[in-house]
């Protein structure tokens, strides 16, 4: 065999092995997943949300409708908004905003600002003074 007809095979056969390794597929369990699962509700952590103050607004209509517009914060890139309840005591109208982030992330320390407005539940109370709470956050709120 000559010098060139080696190289020749040489090269046919690095030119067949590359095309094999090419060819290579693997099992689609060893594929990336492109749609996350959901994260379970026992992986989440759910807090008060940070209220910097609170604005009532009382909008003319009857029956009387009330609004509470919350400005806060949000401790870090993976904290959000999940919800809020309310509870009335006597003259008390307690209601919790709350935040929700995956329990081990790692997430940026950026705190981010919000401004939400959520309704106040009044069906049914009587007119009076009411002090409305929310997250430690309180004013008083006369209903007519």
């Amino acid at each position: 065999m000559t010098g060139k007809s080696l190289r020749s095979i040489s090269f046919t056969f690095l030119a067949a092995l590359i095309m094999l390794a090419a060819c290579r597929h693997e099992p689609p369990a060893a594929q990336a997943q492109t749609t996350p699962e959901p994260i379970p509700e026992s992986k989440q952590l759910i807090r008060l949300a940070g209220v910097e103050r609170i604005e009532i607004v009382i909008l003319e209509m009857y029956p009387v409708q009330v609004r509470v517009v919350v400005y806060g914060w949000l401790s870090d890139g993976c904290t959000k908004l999940h919800g809020f309840d309310q509870k009335t005591e006597g003259t008390v109208i307690a209601m919790r905003v709350l935040t929700t982030r995956p329990r081990d992330a790692i997430c940026t320390q950026a705190i981010k600002r919000f401004q939400e407005t959520y309704p106040v539940e009044t069906e049914g109370l009587p007119p009076g003074t009411y002090t409305l709470d929310v997250n430690g956050k309180s004013k008083p709120i006369t209903l007519p």
